[in-house]
């Protein structure tokens, strides 16, 4: 995958996204346009029954878009895979970084915290050593140098 992709996994409450803010703030603070994705294995939905844009979708719209004078939200009413995620991700805006919290494909390089179970493509485990993974991230995901 050609994305400036990284992913980020862990247990509950072991500090993912902690860790996720701290990349991003860092990232953002070099001028890295940085966008990020939440996978959670909950089914959760952020739209709420009643509101406008809930009614949209029960409707039959399978993209609801609510836009703001502060922000705008697009509404895809159905699960989409990762790979379509960052693809769409990618015509949004040319982001410098994609960072997956709760990453669990094959094919996303991944930073472990904690003991987990080591997954597929791990490329590093965190252990409170920020400056040595944001090394790992510029030169194994921005810089694309192979170990």
């Amino acid at each position: 995958m050609p994305e400036k992709v990284i992913g980020i996994y862990g247990e509950s409450n072991s500090g993912k996204t902690i860790l996720v803010e701290k990349i991003i703030k860092y990232f953002s603070k070099e001028r890295l346009n940085v966008a990020s994705i939440k996978i959670s294995d909950k089914k959760i939905e952020i739209d709420k029954f009643g509101k406008d844009t809930y009614k949209h979708a029960k409707a039959g719209a399978d993209l609801v878009v609510f836009s703001t004078s502060s922000e705008t939200d697009y509404l895809v009413k159905r699960h989409e895979d990762i790979r379509k995620i960052i693809s769409t991700l990618n015509k949004i805006d040319n982001y410098n970084l994609i960072i997956i919290e709760g990453a669990n494909d094959d094919f996303t390089p991944k930073i472990r915290i904690g003991n987990i179970k080591k997954r597929k493509n791990t490329i590093f485990t965190y252990k409170e050593n920020f400056n040595e993974l944001i090394t790992v991230i510029t030169d194994k995901i921005l810089e694309n140098k192979n170990e």
